[in-house]
């Protein structure tokens, strides 16, 4: 009898120690420092975003946060290099709406966006805002709706591209209210909003980071936001949903994704720091400022989301007749 409580106690004793490893793992991540890949070239408003809320969860995290940029073709480069590293919590999508676009638009991607990838967190959400030239004689949505039906499609609206968030923005508002513009794709959102404020074209509808200089300048006149709420740096400024077109909400993101097989401690930990980085009031100012409002979700409410928009927009690209690349 003491023989086979001994061989018990024993199994034990390796039971308990095969576990330490993992436990050890759980306990000590992250150990160095987690790159973050940003899918666009410096500057823009998710590599702003992204570098805002990596200073502040490096902190948080006990290691420095490294920002790399991966851009090119609708942010694929990006998702596929994340995709394709090693699934150790170590590099990190940040991810944006075009996650639930890009099936939509491209045919042959490198990988599944839904099965590589998995959720971790969202940070904030990025509306965009109806604006149009000074030169136009509307200064409310009803009278931008009404000048539009009387021109017959001679209004015509900038984009950053076919299938960029600004036209299917521009896209989603025209089939809700009715209106019909002229598209006209440039090569990037910045070129569209230069030729908003020049007059080429007269309307457009920028995310709302992008937008704010040029509307304090006077430069765009501002019609409704896109966002389910008012936002702090427009607040006399109607959302669409509040003049009566809910269904043309649009809105982008910041947020991550991981490889698929993360850990789920490595996730777990990256969640509660990311869940406490964002409670920074500091930090929720600064991002305010920029036009992207706080609105964090942990892994099942962001993935969620993900999906949800995903078959919004191929809807959208569907009923616009888009061909996928």
């Amino acid at each position: 009898m003491k023989r086979t409580i001994r061989s018990a106690g024993g199994a034990a004793l390796l039971a308990i120690a095969a576990c330490m490893p993992a436990a050890a793992t759980a306990a000590s991540y992250p150990e160095r420092p987690i790159t973050w890949i940003v899918p666009y070239p410096p500057g823009g408003t998710t590599d702003v975003v992204a570098r805002n809320i990596a200073q502040a969860m490096s902190g948080n995290l006990g290691v420095s946060i490294v920002v790399e940029n991966k851009a090119g073709a609708g942010g694929q480069i990006a998702m596929a290099a994340v995709a394709r590293a090693k699934p150790d919590g170590y590099t990190l999508l940040v991810s944006d709406a075009s996650l639930a676009t890009a099936p939509s638009l491209y045919k042959n991607m490198q990988i599944d966006p839904f099965k590589d990838l998995q959720a971790v967190c969202l940070f904030v959400t990025v509306p965009h805002v109806l604006v149009v030239t000074p030169t136009v004689k509307a200064s409310s949505l009803s009278e931008l709706i009404a000048l539009t039906r009387q021109s017959s499609g001679k209004i015509n609206f900038g984009s950053g591209g076919v299938g960029s968030p600004l036209h299917l923005a521009g896209a989603a508002l025209q089939m809700e209210t009715g209106m019909e513009w002229t598209h006209i794709p440039y090569k990037g959102a910045g070129p569209a909003i230069m030729a908003a404020i020049s007059g080429e074209v007269k309307v457009a509808t920028p995310s709302l980071p992008a937008a704010l200089p040029q509307i304090a300048a006077g430069k765009l006149r501002p019609l409704a936001v896109t966002s389910y709420k008012r936002v702090a740096t427009l607040p006399d400024v109607a959302t669409i949903g509040e003049l009566g077109y809910p269904k043309a909400t649009a809105f982008g993101w910041v947020g991550l994704h991981a490889p698929a097989g993360t850990p789920a401690d490595a996730i777990q930990r990256l969640e509660d720091a990311a869940g406490k980085t964002m409670d920074d009031p500091d930090l929720a100012k600064r991002l305010q400022a920029q036009g992207a409002d706080i609105m964090f979700e942990r892994r099942s409410g962001y993935g969620k989301l993900v999906s949800e928009e995903a078959v919004r927009w191929q809807g959208v690209v569907k009923t616009l007749g888009l061909t996928p690349q």
